[in-house]
């Protein structure tokens, strides 16, 4: 990879502090970038608009899906933004071209009840740490949190009542997340059992996988905190158990928690503060969601429907 583009790689994995996923991302979008210019022989600084449409059409044609190419559009237009502020160009062959239009997708979600129960399968499940995994799922749906969010949250983290916590998002950006009142409940039933085996590996320290010393919130049993790839595995362990919600992903509960807002009829805004968008828009889709829930009711519901 050329100098250019590994010391933009470098600013924005520490000056911006994107995450190692983001910046992976990043160096795969402009390696197949770079192919690119090297095949046409094209300078990455003298690129016209059109050019970066040809690009973009021979990506379609190599069956590149419309959300990878809009992500790679995401990609250089970071890069260019970069080149210009540093002064490496004076133009940006991206500015004016525009990202494809996706089909609208609907993430999938839980209804409050289904949410509800699925806090409650471990219970009647016993395959793994019932009051952690129980703790654990009311949390996700109860804060809205990524699961990265949760699996980063610590001890000192939680206010001492239980009621909300600081997570740290995208970006390092920290923000305030609430706890439901069921939630408090499998949180106080989970720390008690929690203690109890660290304090049958006392002396051993929690570190995290890159050797950090941590307090997590979420522990494996063998008293190590709980990793992003662990939670993932956890949910889908119980997935398993219910076959009308085999196609939820972890990520379904941020998603769960979301819809429950806006249909109660919370503020977008508020909402987006609570998720941590750093865009209005993204949150907005979860509005698409409100009105599919009405349309299915009236559906259900309506004698002539």
């Amino acid at each position: 990879m050329n100098e250019v583009f590994e010391n933009y790689l470098t600013y924005s994995a520490g000056v911006r502090q994107f995450t190692k996923a983001t910046i992976d991302s990043y160096k795969n979008d402009l390696i197949i970038f770079e192919e690119w210019l090297k095949e046409l022989e094209l300078d990455v600084f003298e690129l016209k608009s059109s050019e970066v449409r040809i690009f973009i059409a021979e990506l379609a044609d190599k069956k590149f899906a419309p959300a990878s190419i809009n992500r790679m559009m995401s990609t250089l237009r970071g890069f260019y933004k970069y080149a210009l502020r540093f002064n490496l160009t004076k133009t940006n062959p991206i500015s004016s071209v525009r990202n494809l239009k996706l089909a609208q997708k609907l993430p999938v979600f839980m209804f409050p009840k289904q949410a509800q129960e699925f806090c409650k399968l471990p219970s009647n499940a016993d395959i793994l740490w019932e009051a952690r995994d129980a703790a654990l799922f009311a949390s996700l749906y109860s804060t809205g949190c990524r699961v990265s969010e949760l699996a980063g949250l610590d001890i000192k983290d939680l206010d001492k009542t239980f009621s909300y916590a600081i997570v740290f998002g995208k970006g390092k950006k920290e923000r305030k997340v609430f706890f439901a009142e069921f939630a408090r409940d499998y949180l106080k039933e989970y720390l008690k059992e929690r203690a109890e085996l660290l304090e049958k590996h006392k002396g051993q320290t929690q570190k995290d996988n890159k050797g950090k010393i941590r307090d997590a919130l979420f522990i494996n049993q063998k008293a190590q905190p709980l990793t992003s790839k662990g939670i993932r595995y956890i949910i889908n362990r119980y997935v398993e158990l219910s076959p009308e919600l085999k196609h939820l992903s972890p990520h379904a509960f941020r998603h769960s928690f979301a819809s429950t807002l806006i249909t109660r009829g919370a503020d977008i805004r508020v909402v987006q503060e609570l998720l941590g968008h750093e865009s209005v828009s993204t949150t907005q889709r979860y509005t698409h969601i409100t009105a599919e829930q009405l349309q299915n009711l009236y559906k259900t519901a309506h004698p002539h429907s």
